[in-house]
């Protein structure tokens, strides 16, 4: 028996500063759409980095868009 997926998360890592990023989030919001899935709630989140025997450290370049998509039943 197939599971059918009823959410799909994608993390996008470009960087908001370069002159593409409107574009490529845009290419993935549309792209899909296409495919039936619909955005229902994005944020940014920091990345967190830990080297052995030291402590978690927050990386403040490395920030990344989240988008998650419902397909409606």
């Amino acid at each position: 028996m197939a599971i059918e997926r009823r959410y799909k998360v994608i993390d996008l890592h470009p960087d908001p500063d370069e002159p593409t990023w409107t574009t490529q989030v845009e290419d993935v919001l549309n792209q899909q759409a296409r495919e039936g899935w619909e955005l229902v709630s994005a944020f940014q989140r920091e990345h967190e980095a830990q080297q052995v025997g030291s402590a978690v450290a927050h990386l403040p370049g490395l920030i990344s868009t989240v988008l998650v998509f419902h397909r409606p039943a």
